[in-house]
């Protein structure tokens, strides 16, 4: 038996588009000259969608123009940097130390809190203040305590002299 066409599918229902608010219209005469724009002047009336994009680029040239900060900008240069100086590449080598101090201190134990006195009278009645805080005294022995410098050997008693071998000019190939 021959198959029977599937049945047409219903078409969908129209969709009704909301309607579309009646667009202010926007006068070209109202806007100022751009010769006349002044760095206080307000260019926000030159970004409406129905101003020509060449009029659009004229006040925004004339708003760059203006403005100091863009006008006299030189932006970076890897040829304009001194490579030499550690502040010669911007935003790279102050970064490199950060904490070096602080992170070698905690690695050192060095920055324990101090204990308060037992007697805070005592304490305030000291009325010099300490000059430096006193580093602890570090030991004399090697930081690992598995290596241990070694102690020099004595001076060995000279060797004899090697019989004087002929010096080789090239590598060892023979002629054939």
């Amino acid at each position: 038996p021959p198959e029977e066409p599937a049945p047409p599918a219903e078409a969908p229902p129209p969709v009704t588009l909301p309607e579309v608010e009646a667009e202010d219209e926007f006068d070209l005469a109202s806007l100022p000259p751009v010769e006349s724009l002044t760095l206080e002047s307000d260019f926000k009336a030159f970004l409406h969608r129905k101003v020509p994009l060449d009029l659009r680029a004229a006040a925004l040239r004339r708003a760059w123009s203006l403005d100091p900060a863009i006008r006299d900008f030189i932006g970076p240069a890897d040829y304009a940097w001194d490579f030499n100086a550690p502040d010669g590449v911007p935003g790279f080598a102050l970064e490199l130390g950060g904490d070096a101090m602080k992170l070698l201190s905690h690695a050192l134990g060095l920055d324990t809190p101090a204990e308060p006195p037992v007697n805070p009278e005592a304490a305030e009645a000291s009325p010099e203040p300490p000059l430096l805080a006193e580093a602890p005294v570090l030991p004399a022995e090697p930081a690992l305590p598995g290596l241990a410098i070694p102690e020099e050997p004595p001076p060995a008693a000279p060797a004899p002299e090697a019989p004087a071998l002929n010096p080789r000019r090239h590598g060892g190939a023979l002629p054939v």
